[in-house]
């Protein structure tokens, strides 16, 4: 097995050898990092038939690059000799940190289009995971695709997270993870069926006052295969894994949130300016304030 993932953070490795690593009969099984995201991406795509192969490696791919960090269920669970807990709220994220290009540099920029397939990427391998480990005619589905890095994007890209610029490029990227999710989406409805049409519910509420081109804005009406599909609250576990990525909306930890150079906000001013930016486009944002709530790992 070729090894990709760095580590470059030793507490995550700590987190990931105590937490997620698995071992049964007293062998060590997952031998690598690697070795963990072959077994979840496996776990996942275990009835895809002739696609099972291509879903596999791409979606080992993006764990690997620490573009998409799964369910915590998953990653302890899937694939191993223990049941995955049902799954009828899985969730995932995506690590707007990796998709600065020429990170601090005056060239730096936000790769959207790659952050937005990597959106996409996340709802299949949710909806695969539903399909795997959730309860039978489980549509419509309720995914939670969030996001960590978002302060370690803003850092990379020169934006103080405190200063007037931060809510516009936070709102944006934000942006790109709800279109990234809903396209992904909507190719699922188009494969595997958009579900039964039971008014206007779901999707279709949701998207009522975003902007979206012709062809999409003629599609979600009829999508009811997912109810929701956005969801950024706090995952620290995850955050932490990903060598210590910013928590959801939070600033990179160690970077001063204010600049001499320009006027900035207190961090509680900056937060709420960002939080603002960011909900027209999450289906659901937890408050960022609020005591972190653990992802229940039993069945």
């Amino acid at each position: 097995m070729s090894r990709t993932t760095r580590f470059s953070d030793p507490s995550a490795v700590d987190l990931w050898d105590a937490r997620f690593r698995w071992r049964s009969g007293g062998q060590l099984r997952d031998r690598t990092i690697d070795a963990t995201w072959q077994r979840i991406a496996g776990a996942l795509t275990e009835s895809k038939g002739e696609e099972r192969a291509y879903w596999r490696s791409r979606y080992a791919f993006a764990f690997g690059k620490w573009q998409i960090l799964p369910d915590p269920r998953l990653l302890r669970n899937a694939g191993t000799d223990e049941p995955v807990p049902l799954l009828l709220d899985p969730v995932a994220v995506v690590n707007a940190g990796v998709f600065v290009s020429d990170p601090h540099t005056d060239s730096a920029r936000f790769d959207h289009t790659r952050f937005s397939a990597a959106a996409a990427v996340a709802v299949r391998m949710l909806d695969d995971a539903v399909m795997e480990f959730g309860v039978e005619d489980a549509l419509p589905m309720r995914l939670g695709v969030g996001m960590v890095g978002l302060g370690d994007a803003l850092d990379a890209l020169g934006v103080v997270y405190g200063s007037s610029r931060s809510p516009a490029v936070a709102g944006g990227i934000a942006q790109s993870l709800a279109m990234g999710c809903l396209q992904g989406s909507l190719i699922l409805a188009d494969e595997r069926g958009g579900g039964r049409d039971e008014g206007d519910y779901g999707l279709s509420a949701l998207w009522k006052h975003r902007a979206l081109s012709g062809s999409m804005a003629d599609a979600v009406p009829h999508n009811h295969r997912h109810a929701c599909l956005t969801r950024i609250g706090r995952q620290p576990e995850l955050a932490r894994l990903a060598n210590g990525a910013s928590d959801a909306l939070e600033p990179k930890v160690g970077v001063p949130i204010s600049s001499g150079d320009e006027r900035t906000l207190s961090v509680d001013a900056a937060r709420r300016m960002i939080r603002n930016a960011v909900q027209p486009w999450v289906d659901s944002l937890l408050d960022p304030a609020a005591p972190y709530a653990p992802v229940r790992s039993e069945a």
